[in-house]
């Protein structure tokens, strides 16, 4: 979403100046937040489920069967690299991949956010934090983010103005979009 939102304003850039006035004027919708998993789509929810079941192998090889299910691999990086598994286990900080796991299981257990009036198909975004600007965080939000973070990493996505740790995102459809970190 906060891709989305950065090529947005890269194109507003480019428009004449009357037009970025109108483009000024845009109120960024506000995410839905939940942790009731009975209501997500029943295509998503069976996703997480995979995820999560596939994680908790230990072996990040057991992913491999949801990315095959899909038309597309999830993005698990900006950079689009060739093989996401290989990816995910060289940013592991183990070698076999199940930091990634857990983070990966970690994500999964947080609320979600969704943006229901998109107009598009709408993706679900764990963790809900992804999509809160993380300077306005209440203090049950910061006990979320304490269970991802250490202060540290907090007070920079707080310095930064946004979310650029792990995310990981479900199409309403039940595909697996992306994985990543950065922005």
């Amino acid at each position: 979403m906060r891709l989305a939102i950065a090529l947005a304003a890269a194109f507003a850039l480019a428009l004449p100046v009357s037009a970025q006035e109108a483009e000024s004027d845009y109120v960024w919708p506000e995410p839905e937040i939940s942790s009731d998993i009975s209501a997500l789509p029943p295509p998503v929810r069976e996703k997480r489920q995979q995820l999560i079941d596939a994680a908790r192998t230990g072996d990040i090889e057991a992913l491999q069967a949801i990315i095959d299910a899909q038309d597309l691999p999830p993005r698990v990086s900006f950079g689009d690299p060739d093989d996401a598994l290989a990816y995910l286990k060289d940013v592991s900080e183990d070698d076999d991949g199940r930091q990634i796991l857990g983070l990966l299981v970690d994500l999964l257990d947080q609320p979600y956010a969704f943006y229901p009036d998109s107009g598009g198909e709408t993706y679900y975004i764990w963790p809900y934090l992804a999509e809160i600007n993380p300077e306005t965080l209440t203090p049950a939000q910061q006990v979320d983010a304490y269970r991802l973070l250490d202060k540290a990493q907090i007070d920079e996505l707080a310095r930064m103005g946004a979310w650029y740790f792990w995310r990981t995102f479900i199409s309403e459809s039940g595909e697996w979009s992306a994985f990543v970190a950065g922005d």
